[in-house]
């Protein structure tokens, strides 16, 4: 058929052949394009079985639109040929890939995971594709994974004859002519038993595609076909460590049981696959990460191939199941505690507040929470509070299997609430296996008050402070204040001060005068009285870096402080200035990613990643964070307010502006109006720009208002003097957002000016010596 027509398609080689037709490498002549051209040869159209299962094909193909999914573009017939036109795919089966190169675990996930995201659609669809197995695998040049031939496919529900007795397709290359596949090494064993077969025969399917991946070998062999049926339904693969030193334990777990041989005990979903792989995947891209930056902070194999996966959780806020809702401070001040506490472990990765937190009030289920937050456990738990007693329940949950590790009930008096927590860190510590070293035991029970009340103050003060309001900070301070007159030595109640007054100040709600001295103040008395406080650390190195720009002090006190909490964003997100401030942007960016391994769904820590990346010229991933801020809180202006920033200084004024107003009206401030006016300016339309100024000008009339936004749309505006003017008045309130002079873009145009790098010496910052961008 070389050099034929078949409609408007010119065959210009044979690519294929299998029980179900020919496939032809052929030319569209009408659009010009290669396609792979399908064809159920003629003296095959009167066999009705096998014209029925060739329509079958087209029809379940043609019904699926996925990137994974080969694309059917035609289904026709010319006098007594039937066809499929599908897009031609350029690369190479996975047998042939894997047959040219050794696939690396990260690849192989990745391979797996566009599978199982295939199947999870197809599955949807009502279609189960039975024939998965390497040859049926196509991977693109890109990197892109398309399944092909739905030759076998099967609609779920669908009555009929059960078993596969034509032909799997022969590939082209390493396959003689009328060679058979062994697609039998590959089916489940309800498929090579007979009986009626559903989704879940494509899961075992993939597992063991994935364990062949891993182990370069396939785990049901056999000399002979009723040898590899029998493996199939009789025995138990070997480990896949026997062959992949280094494996990780979740791997095994996720092989083994897409492996199971009883289908109710096999993933029940294609999508509940996906979600364990993608998981693993995201952990292990994590980790190394971290290894590159930290290495330290993680523990790796003899070989050094692969980082052994620390231990990790989630701690939820406790529920409150007492009569007083007023008791909400105390159940998610004791989980706050326990955070604290366990997150100082060096052998244990402890999600922050913020994003653990998130799934109040949601009833998530724990796989949600696993799979959100990345981690391995969550520890849940309730509090009922009469008077003076407690009960507490808290139980610990294995995410992968959604089975409890440990759980238990305390009955006590409130005077015993440091007990209970000293108990639950070390119950928990030893369901998960943690090794404590003696000076982390030590650190794991310190305790730093003794009296309930001033404790109960202190959890009030931190109750509100996390409220990131101004009522809710002035509120802390006073909380603060109180726990310190009835415990003038309780140090994590200085810090709590320390951390309300630089709130108040950083988001623009009292001018630095009346803050900053009483933020100093407080973080030095908590640290002469606790010098093991990783957040008075934490507290003064902010300080150090934002207000006094010294910047190896505050370098120094980063990094004690994260010594002695790894497991703290806040300290990765503020370090990360220090490096922004000077230009660092690799450096920035490395911490930033740091605090959202941590804190993943911190709508600060997001905003944090996406202004960094701005800052750094990427706008395109500036923009693609704004969208994923919006898209896990729809509500919140900050994703809005990163967009207009970016499309800015993309000089795409129209989408930045659109995208400000949706930020105004959620509540963006005086960021997002600086945005606008800068837009307005870029656009040409000066007044517009001048009104926006305007509005800033008589706001800092009434509050407090950083001289650096002003001095921000002066320079948009191209009045240099006046920008230099606000500049020296930022320079003069010693403002926090100078950090970002010599990075942010709409003060790009004074960077020649000598006056810049004037200012940049007397902040102790490196001098610019190029103007180019």
């Amino acid at each position: 058929m070389i050099s034929q027509s078949i409609s408007h398609y010119r065959i210009i080689e044979k690519i294929g052949a299998g029980g179900m037709g020919e496939v032809y490498l052929a030319e569209d002549t009408r659009l010009g394009r290669k396609v792979a051209l399908k064809v159920l040869p003629a003296q095959f159209t009167k066999d009705e079985s096998r014209l029925r299962r060739f329509e079958k094909e087209a029809r379940a193909t043609s019904a699926l639109n996925h990137p994974n999914i080969l694309t059917v573009f035609e289904v026709g017939q010319t006098e007594d040929l039937h066809f499929i036109a599908t897009e031609f795919i350029e690369g190479k089966t996975l047998r042939q890939y894997a047959a040219l190169t050794r696939i690396e675990l990260s690849k192989a996930l990745d391979i797996s995971i566009q599978v199982a995201s295939a199947l999870s659609v197809a599955h949807q669809a009502g279609i189960a594709h039975r024939d998965i197995k390497p040859e049926n695998l196509m991977l693109r040049e890109d990197g892109y994974v398309k399944v092909l031939d739905f030759g076998l496919a099967k609609l779920i529900g669908e009555k009929g004859p059960t078993t596969d007795t034509e032909a799997a397709t022969i590939a082209k290359a390493d396959t003689a002519p009328g060679t058979v596949m062994g697609t039998a090494n590959y089916m489940s064993p309800e498929q090579v038993r007979g009986l009626e077969i559903d989704p879940r025969t494509d899961i075992f399917s993939l597992g063991v595609v994935l364990y062949e991946l891993i182990a370069r070998r396939r785990p049901f062999d056999g000399p002979t076909p009723t040898d590899v049926i029998v493996a199939i339904v009789a025995k138990e693969p070997a480990p896949l460590g026997q062959f992949a030193p280094n494996v990780p334990n979740e791997l095994e777990r996720i092989v083994t049981k897409a492996l199971a041989k009883d289908r109710e005990e096999r993933y029940q979903s294609a999508k509940d696959l996906l979600i364990d792989l993608k998981r693993l995947k995201q952990r292990l891209e994590v980790e190394a990460e971290i290894s590159r930056s930290f290495p330290s902070g993680i523990e790796r194999q003899s070989s050094g191939e692969l980082p052994k996966l620390l231990p990790s959780i989630a701690v939820l806020p406790f529920a409150n199941t007492s009569a007083d809702p007023d008791n909400e401070y105390f159940c998610e001040g004791l989980a706050e505690e326990l955070i604290n506490a366990l997150a100082k472990l060096d052998g244990l990765r402890v999600m922050a507040r913020t994003s653990a937190f998130s799934f109040k009030g949601k009833n998530a289920d724990v796989r949600e929470i696993g799979m959100k937050l990345n981690v391995s456990s969550v520890l849940e738990g309730s509090v009922r509070k009469v008077g003076n007693r407690l009960r507490i329940m808290a139980q610990l949950i294995n995410v992968a299997d959604g089975y409890h590790i440990w759980s238990e009930r305390y009955d006590r008096q409130m005077e015993d609430i440091f007990d209970i927590q000293d108990e639950l860190s070390l119950a928990i510590t030893n369901a998960l296996k943690v090794r404590l070293l003696d000076t982390e035991r030590a650190a794991l029970l310190q305790r730093r008050i003794d009296n309930p009340e001033a404790y109960r103050l202190y959890l009030l003060g931190r109750f509100h402070l996390n409220k990131y309001t101004e009522e809710g900070c002035k509120k802390a301070v006073e909380y603060f204040e109180q726990a310190i007159g009835i415990e003038p030595g309780y140090a994590p109640a200085y810090s709590g001060l320390a951390d309300s007054y630089r709130r108040l100040w950083i988001f623009g709600y009292i001018p630095p005068d009346k803050t900053v001295p009483q933020w100093k103040t407080a973080a030095a008395k908590a640290l002469e009285l606790d010098d093991t406080l990783a957040e008075a650390h934490v507290s003064l190195a902010s300080l150090k870096c934002l207000y006094d720009w010294d910047w190896r002090g505050a370098e120094l006190e980063f990094k004690r402080g994260i010594e002695l909490d790894p497991n703290n964003p806040l300290a990765y997100q503020n370090y990360g200035y220090v490096f922004i401030a000077r230009g660092q942007m690799e450096e920035a960016l490395a911490q930033s990613r740091r605090a959202l391994e941590l804190d993943p769904l911190s709508m600060t820590q997001n905003t944090h990643m996406g202004y960094i990346l701005a800052y750094a010229r990427q706008y395109d991933r500036a923009l693609e964070r704004g969208r994923k801020i919006i898209e896990i809180e729809p509500r919140h202006h900050g994703g809005y307010t990163l967009m207009g920033y970016a499309y800015r200084a993309k000089e795409m004024y129209n989408e930045a502006l659109e995208v400000i107003q949706k930020s105004i009206a959620l509540g963006g401030g005086a960021v997002a109006m600086i945005i606008a006016a800068g837009s307005y300016a870029g656009m040409g339309k000066l007044d517009e720009a001048r009104q926006g100024l305007d509005k800033l000008l008589a706001i800092r009339q009434q509050k407090y208002m950083p001289a650096y936004f002003i001095a921000s749309i002066y320079s948009a505006l191209g009045d240099t003097d006046r920008a230099f003017d606000w500049l020296e008045k930022a320079y003069e309130e010693h403002n926090g957002f100078l950090v970002f002079l010599k990075v942010q873009q709409s003060f790009d145009r004074l960077h020649s000016d000598p006056r810049f790098n004037e200012l940049l010496r007397r902040i102790g910052l490196p001098l610019e010596t190029s103007v180019s961008r």
